[in-house]
């Protein structure tokens, strides 16, 4: 009796904290012109930090929001697109790879916005 007290009181502590391991497990991505040039090197490195964490497995889903085929095309160009952590990955990965992300600085006239999020959704 004892074991399966004690079975379900790990079984419901598990439960709670699971909700807690799935918070910011992906991160938002923009990258644009705020009116003048685009900083297509800044653009270039933010493209190849993203392939390289799909490639490794440290991203299992990432959607691009703009540019889209069939969408109006933004006149400065960039990206928006979301990053979603991949299934085994440890948090320490994933929040290696945002660091890599927000430690890209583009020149002036560029923006580079990453933000945490619980997960990609399409839009």
């Amino acid at each position: 009796m004892k074991k399966l007290t004690s079975l379900m009181i790990v079984g419901s502590i598990l439960s709670m904290s699971a909700p807690a391991l799935a918070e910011n497990r992906a991160v938002n991505i923009s990258i644009g012109s705020i009116g003048g040039a685009l900083d297509n090197a800044a653009l270039q490195t933010v493209r190849q930090v993203i392939g390289f964490a799909v490639g490794t497995g440290s991203v299992d889903k990432f959607i691009v929001y703009s540019p889209r085929v069939g969408a109006p095309l933004p006149i400065e160009g960039g990206l928006s697109a979301c990053a979603e952590a991949g299934f085994g990955i440890t948090d320490a990965r994933f929040k290696a790879f945002i660091q890599q992300l927000r430690s890209i600085t583009p020149r002036q006239g560029t923006f580079l916005n990453v933000e945490l999020t619980t997960s990609c959704r399409l839009n």
